[in-house]
């Protein structure tokens, strides 16, 4: 398998301290009296002290200077995710902190989302999900053992783990040949470096190249995917032979699949960072999720989702003027949803700061509602149940070493760097 076994990897500096969220219940205005300040160093480290006080003190907050309603309440923000023709989703209008969002990229007009959106979840629900969970766990254990060949008592989990297994799941549900692709997997790696808030600008520069390789990797397998009767053909094989009867060209479709990728690669990472993280900071967590199988396994990710969610917040426009929460909203306003505040609401979820791996009900939008909810769900938890799994039937015992580094994003959460102890 080509790119298997990556570069070798030095030590990593720990730059940021990550705050339990058990702190969570005090919180308090920053040092010029701004309640919500997304950009403060204190709110990049720890949303949830933050997210408390908005629920009590303003759950409808006006924030002039990004010009927005910051919505903070369970009921309040499940309200507005589910009343799509009052609060319009928009993917194409860039974020309000003035950060590029993962979505700007290959993104379509309004007339051509709906088919291309329309043919790819058929492309989805056509993959064989058990035949890709069994390609994953060989990668991941190869990954494993690679680095227990290196006699490794420690590694950072994000460089070493969770960006290639997020990189070789999207190639391998993809199809054709595109994670054997020599040098896809660097690829990969240079891509979500230079896509990471705070990237230098080698790293940006690097990422750029990475993004257009990956490109000319994609259209090239996409041309000759039609070919073949490989029942393991993937995404791309199912579109290519498709695509005529949706009326979607190759250019729309190529476009918007390379934008999936980029996100699935950001978001992977970012999830099973956050989902590792949480399980090593947790007592008896880890060992805990290594016993558990089937629908047990899918409810302690449910509550990981819940828990430290990689997307924060959700952005929609109101389209007819209303009122929420006792505030009156105009048309043509803007709305951020926090969906790490509604998931932390303990109106709608008992002990909200505990993570608690068999919470059921669990009604947490992690990966958004309805219409806009995200494509790339069942590769996301198939990474998060097959990756969490191998690394803790194997290191049941892993401990965090130091506190990580948390990316400076106000509304994509996630580690650039996570080391932990391998005990044998």
């Amino acid at each position: 398998m080509s790119d298997a076994r990556p570069r070798r990897q030095g030590r990593v500096r720990i730059r940021t301290q990550e705050s339990p969220a058990s702190r969570n219940s005090g919180g308090s205005r920053t040092s010029d009296g701004v309640l919500f300040d997304p950009l403060s160093p204190s709110f990049l480290l720890d949303p949830y002290q933050v997210y408390t006080k908005l629920r009590q003190e303003d759950p409808v907050h006006r924030h002039e200077e990004l010009g927005l309603w910051v919505i903070s309440r369970y009921e309040n923000c499940r309200y507005v995710l589910q009343e799509d023709g009052l609060f319009a989703a928009d993917p194409r209008r860039p974020r309000g902190d003035g950060l590029p969002g993962p979505e700007e990229a290959g993104t379509l007009a309004a007339e051509d989302r709906a088919p291309v959106r329309e043919l790819l979840t058929h492309a989805f629900r056509t993959q064989d999900l058990g035949q890709l969970a069994a390609d994953v766990r060989e990668f991941t254990r190869e990954r494993l053992a690679w680095l227990h060949s290196e006699g490794r008592e420690e590694a950072d989990f994000v460089s070493a783990l969770a960006v290639p297994v997020a990189s070789y799941a999207a190639g391998a549900l993809f199809g054709g040949g595109l994670a054997r692709w020599d040098g896809y997997l660097d690829a990969c790696a240079d891509a979500v470096r230079g896509m990471t808030a705070g990237a230098t600008p080698e790293e940006t520069d690097a990422g750029l190249r990475a993004r257009a390789l990956l490109g000319q990797m994609l259209r090239t397998e996409y041309r000759y995917a039609h070919g073949g009767s490989d029942r393991r053909g993937g995404l791309l094989r199912y579109l290519r032979l498709h695509e005529a009867e949706h009326s979607v060209g190759a250019e729309a479709l190529t476009g918007s699949l390379g934008a999936l990728l980029f996100a699935a690669l950001n978001s992977g990472r970012r999830l099973l960072g956050n989902t590792l993280n949480a399980l090593v900071r947790t007592p008896g967590a880890l060992r805990g999720f290594a016993g558990l199988s089937g629908a047990g396994t899918a409810v302690a990710l449910d509550e990981l989702m819940r828990y430290d969610s990689p997307f924060q917040a959700q952005d929609r426009t109101v389209t007819a003027a209303t009122t929420l929460g006792g505030r009156r909203l105009a048309a043509g306003d803007r709305v951020r949803v926090l969906l790490g505040s509604a998931h932390r609401d303990p109106e709608a979820f008992p002990h909200p700061d505990r993570l608690d791996l068999s919470r059921s009900p669990n009604p947490h939008f992690a990966f958004g509602v309805g219409p806009h909810s995200c494509l790339g769900v069942p590769l996301a938890l198939l990474e998060a149940r097959v990756l969490l799994t191998e690394f803790a039937t194997a290191h049941p015992d892993s401990t965090p070493v130091g506190d990580g580094t948390r990316e400076p994003h106000p509304t994509l959460r996630g580690f650039t760097a996570l080391p932990v102890t391998l005990p044998h």
